[in-house]
């Protein structure tokens, strides 16, 4: 760069300048690499986080999903498989043919195992791989997940026999197998896996027929999961994909009446979340990366400010020697780039390790779990990104400090003290007379506005602190336990069969025992409960004729099925009534019903408009036999009220259909063979631990087919998130106030330094030491007292503005105004304001008083 009219090239001086200006202030800079690696961590964190978090969602989804794969096709034939699998378009298929879905072995009452082929493709993809033995070959070999073979009473180890009782088509089996491998069952999964050799599936072909389009049986089905090519859009690829093969589905607008459709579909684990369509999510990111970057600079500039301080009578004289204000500004940006190739890597380094430490605290708050295993890689991009935000952060920060030292004149440099609003915004001073005489604690007042913007600065940073500190606490405790769990059980128990917890309500062939209820019922803890019965669809269903509801399973005459419910007045009386009344005794007489509505998290009612209460209805019962269905009665039901029932306590755990209520006693007289669904009840308070342990006893020993749910398997899900908020809200709040701690001992460093001489002059008039002491203690406590009121001001304001108005789109959140974490950090940051100055200070003072009024 030249600088002057005749083009010298000034570059190897200014850099010269610079390195030693860089290491004459060697204390300066090992505060200012810790303060930019602080910067650095911090948002190395923030992006360590969110990429694990990514990674991790995806990984668990692939788990929960039965395995990799970005599109799967269900449901289909061998045919359809030999058209599709040798497609350019695809890079891996899998293979899977369902040989049972129906074990009945005991022991696999609660854990449900399924028998499969699946060929290697498939055993990668869905991590089925044997970790001990290898894959079956001969016909009679088996690999399982050791949770299955443990419910199965066999230990895991290889050439163990395993006799199986499995349905095929209605037709039951009993055959011996050789265990020649296992792995060990995936913490995620809530099935198990049993599979077959080639050689089994070729020698049971005649019975492992494709029949599911005429019988719905799923024995000799096969489901392919497939990776495509390349990137892009991976519906497109599907649905390209299904269109050069002849085959079309529900993404290309297909019907099920057509001869080639099939049912395909993208994995939700690859399914692309656009950011933009998350807005929670999105702010959250733009606050915290905001949020950053402010304390980033408070601290960055305050620490750069000083140093233009501290060396502002050099600058002035390199301005008399001719430098330039860009040559400069140059100098101080080449000391901040070297400070920042020593913070930004440290910085990133810690960030990259807390953020992976933090990440199951994170995990463990949402509706995935840290101990299913976390998934956090090196990503480049974490760290580019934290680089770019982290020296951004520093360029914004020494801009003003080198424009100040740019701009400063030879003579104001030479004559500065501190009162920079004269020295660098070229105004004058005025001078003030005192009417109230040289008292310390007005003297105190009067020097923290000498420099208002840096005394403003730092109580900003100590307040921000603290206001995030309350905001934690607001937080943590707004978040009502009650309310969370009501949402997910309204009762302290529900008992039913294992298969109704598993989510089998329909295929399953056992009830909930009247042994199990009367049981229950005669316990000391029992309080109150009640039944819930249905129908299975396979059996007997119930149809309504009105155009208000729709389901894919109709009548012979097209009109929707319905879950019909009989249920005692303990559930009904359980039940929020949204709209209309209920009159107890018209509901008792049969002719009434009541109408299940959708509702939000926060309990408003999703309304059907074209249902009323009033209005009649026709229901229809439909008589079922396999494929085949005929209505062989119908009857009318008058809508008394819509309510919103709880979805685990007073269904069958199974969504999408429209479901209405009605007591017992009318219920059951209306079906061929209802069903016991589940019985959940209350109990005495202070009994909860003594009722979980009788059932736990009950379902173990005396009837291992049912089971049971209660509160207490949610209660450690909420304490999972409220801690989550205290762990990540606080330790976000211990860096800003540790910031917020840096800056203030930077600030009353800087001065006690610029005033070195001043204290010097007053000390040699009289003022003693520990007067002078007193006066920085003073200014120490109104920075203190300055943060006090503007954390009360903008703490009520933020909390009730901003926090409630964000608490009031949580649905489990009650809002309640605090203040108290404040109040309790309140005398911790007096005492430490007051010491501080006097501790600095002191090392100060041992320079004598002739020594301090020679410095310049």
């Amino acid at each position: 760069m030249s600088d002057i009219l005749f083009g010298n090239n000034n570059r190897p001086i200014i850099r010269k300048l610079s390195n030693r200006y860089f290491k004459s202030n060697k204390s300066r800079n090992i505060i200012a690499i810790i303060a930019i690696a602080l910067t650095a961590i911090l948002f190395t964190t923030i992006f360590t986080l969110g990429s694990g978090l990514a990674d991790t969602v995806q990984e668990q989804n692939i788990r929960k999903a039965g395995g990799d794969g970005q599109a799967v096709l269900n449901y289909i034939s061998d045919d359809v498989y030999n058209d599709i699998a040798s497609n350019s378009l695809i890079d891996k298929i899998a293979y899977t043919k369902a040989v049972s879905y129906r074990l009945k072995n005991e022991g696999l009452e609660k854990w449900r195992s399924d028998l499969w082929y699946m060929d290697d493709v498939a055993l990668e993809f869905a991590r089925y791989e044997p970790t001990t033995g290898h894959r079956p070959e001969t016909e009679n070999e088996i690999i399982a997940d050791t949770r299955t073979l443990d419910a199965l009473g066999v230990k895991a180890e290889i050439g163990e026999t395993v006799s199986l009782k499995y349905e095929i088509k209605g037709k039951e089996y009993i055959t011996d197998f050789v265990l020649c491998g296992f792995w060990e069952t995936d913490s995620l999964s809530n099935i198990g896996r049993i599979i077959v050799s080639k050689s089994f599936i070729d020698s049971h072909s005649d019975i492992l027929e494709y029949t599911f389009p005429d019988d719905n049986d799923y024995s000799g089905v096969v489901t392919a999961y497939i990776m495509f090519h390349g990137q892009g859009d991976i519906e497109s690829k599907l649905n390209e994909l299904l269109s050069e093969t002849g085959y079309t589905s529900d993404t290309m607008g297909g019907s099920p009446e057509e001869e080639n459709y099939i049912i395909a579909r993208v994995s939700p684990a690859y399914q692309n979340s656009n950011l933009l369509e998350n807005p929670t999510l999105l702010i959250s990111g733009i606050v915290g990366i905001l949020l950053i970057i402010v304390t980033g600079y408070l601290i960055i500039y305050n620490i750069f400010q000083i140093s233009v301080i501290q060396d502002i009578q050099t600058y002035g004289q390199l301005k008399t020697l001719g430098t330039t204000k860009r040559q400069i500004k140059k100098m101080i940006n080449r000391q901040a780039m070297k400070l920042s190739l020593i913070g930004v890597p440290i910085g990133m380094l810690m960030g990259f390790f807390l953020g992976r430490a933090l990440v199951p605290f994170l995990m463990n708050g949402t509706i995935y779990t840290a101990d299913a295993g976390i998934t956090v890689t090196a990503n480049p991009l974490i760290f580019i990104g934290a680089a770019v935000f982290a020296i951004f952060t520093v360029l914004i920060s020494v801009r003003k400090p080198a424009k100040i030292a740019g701009t400063v004149s030879p003579i104001e440099a030479i004559r500065y003290t501190e009162n920079d609003a004269a020295a660098f915004s070229g105004k004058k001073s005025m001078l003030k007379k005192s009417t109230h005489g040289a008292k310390i604690h007005r003297m105190a007042l009067a020097n923290l506005g000498r420099n208002r913007k840096r005394t403003v600065l730092v109580i900003v940073s100590m307040t921000l602190s603290l206001v995030l500190f309350n905001t934690v606490f607001t937080f943590s405790s707004g978040f009502d336990i009650d309310k969370y769990i009501a949402k997910f059980v309204n009762t302290d128990f529900v008992i039913s069969t294992a298969d109704y917890f598993q989510f089998r309500y329909e295929t399953s062939s056992n009830d909930l025992s009247e042994s199990f209820v009367e049981s229950v019922k005669e316990s000391n803890c029992f309080e109150a409960g009640g039944r819930l019965y249905t129908t299975r669809v396979l059996e007997e269903a119930f149809s309504a004729e009105n155009n208000a509801f729709s389901n894919y399973n109709t009548d012979e005459n097209g009109n929707p099925l319905v879950d019909l419910y009989g249920a005692d007045d303990f559930l009904l009386k359980n039940m929020d009534v949204v709209e209309g009344t209920i009159d107890w005794q018209a509901l008792k007489t049969g002719k009434y019903v009541l109408l299940n509505v959708e509702c939000d998290d926060n309990g408003n009612m999703i309304d059907n408009p074209d249902v009323k209460v009033g209005d009649k209805i026709r229901f229809n019962h439909v008589g079922v036999n396999g494929l085949s269905s005929v209505t062989d009665n119908h009857f009318d039901l008058i809508v008394m009220a819509k309510v919103c029932v709880n979805e685990n306590t007073a269904t069958t755990r199974n969504t999408g259909t429209s479901r209405f209520y009605m007591p017992t006693e009318n219920y059951l007289p209306l079906c061929t063979s209802p069903h016991l669904v589940s019985f959940p009840f209350n109990v005495k308070d202070g009994t909860d631990t003594q009722m979980k342990e009788f059932l736990d006893s009950y379902v173990k020993d005396i009837e291992p087919s049912m089971d049971f749910d209660c509160k207490e398997t949610y209660v450690s899900s909420f304490k999972n998130l409220t801690s989550l908020i205290v762990t990540i809200g606080g330790a976000l709040s211990i860096v800003i106030g540790f910031i917020g701690i840096v800056n203030f001992v930077n600030s009353v460093l800087t001065s006690i330094i610029t005033r070195r001489k001043e204290f010097a002059m007053l000390q040699s008039i009289g003022m003693t030491g520990k007067q002078l002491r007193k006066l920085i203690s003073f200014e120490g406590l109104y920075y203190s007292l300055g943060t006090i009121f503007a954390s009360v001001v903008f703490g009520t304001l933020f909390s009730v503005i901003i926090v409630k108005g964000i608490s009031d789109g949580i649905w489990f959140f009650t809002y309640h105004f605090v203040m108290w974490p404040m109040l309790v950090i309140y005398p911790c940051l007096i005492i430490l304001t007051v010491l501080i100055p006097a501790l600095l200070y002191k090392q100060i003072s041992k320079t004598s008083i002739i020594e301090r009024l020679r410095q310049n």
